[in-house]
């Protein structure tokens, strides 16, 4: 199992992708936490295999942890390895078993920047990413991780900015209460 950089999810939560590859498939692993066991810690997996110069994702599993970041860590890094192993292309299918949250797949895709095809019922169809110009596509990601990262700053601001309002408001109702004792007493 090859270890890649560790990186952070949309809540700023740290994790450790890793590629692994076996007779079956390769695999991109997501970790919570480092390990070189290959079932240990898993948030997010991504099954695929090499044909003809290109990679074709043959599942996503679902472990539990969706809509958390965790799913574009993986294709992310998905992307980069076949970038670096000079892979032509990503492409997949959208099963009809999954057209109960089709629109969740599309909107997961888009934003990795893939290409959509869907059939006329709009319930199964095929995913594509060129990558014959790696270095476009890296700067679409790098933009979309750069936005990420400045909501998540926005986000923290805010949260801080609120936990001073309560602090704030939380000092005044203890010397209100202070006040009004002080009242009662002498009035």
């Amino acid at each position: 199992m090859k270890a890649f950089d560790k990186t952070f999810i949309k809540y700023g939560k740290e994790v450790y992708p890793y590629y692994y590859k076996d007779d079956a498939a390769e695999r991109i692993y997501v970790k919570s936490s480092p390990s070189d066991d290959q079932l240990k810690n898993n948030v997010c997996t991504i099954i695929f295999k090499v044909e003809y110069c290109s990679v074709h994702i043959y599942e996503i599993p679902r472990k539990g942890y969706e809509n958390k970041g965790y799913g574009s860590m993986a294709m992310r890094a998905l992307i980069k390895h076949s970038i670096d192993k000079g892979y032509l292309g990503i492409t997949g299918c959208l099963s009809y078993n999954d057209r109960h949250h089709i629109s969740r797949l599309i909107s997961f895709y888009a934003k990795n920047s893939f290409d959509i095809k869907l059939n006329s019922k709009r319930d199964s169809g095929k995913i594509q990413l060129d990558l014959t110009s790696p270095s476009e596509l890296l700067r679409k990601l790098t933009e979309r991780i750069t936005l990420l990262e400045n909501k998540l700053e926005e986000q923290k601001q805010k949260e801080k900015e609120l936990q001073e309002k309560v602090a704030s408001l939380e000092h005044d109702v203890a010397n209100e209460s202070k006040l009004l004792k002080f009242l009662k007493k002498y009035i």
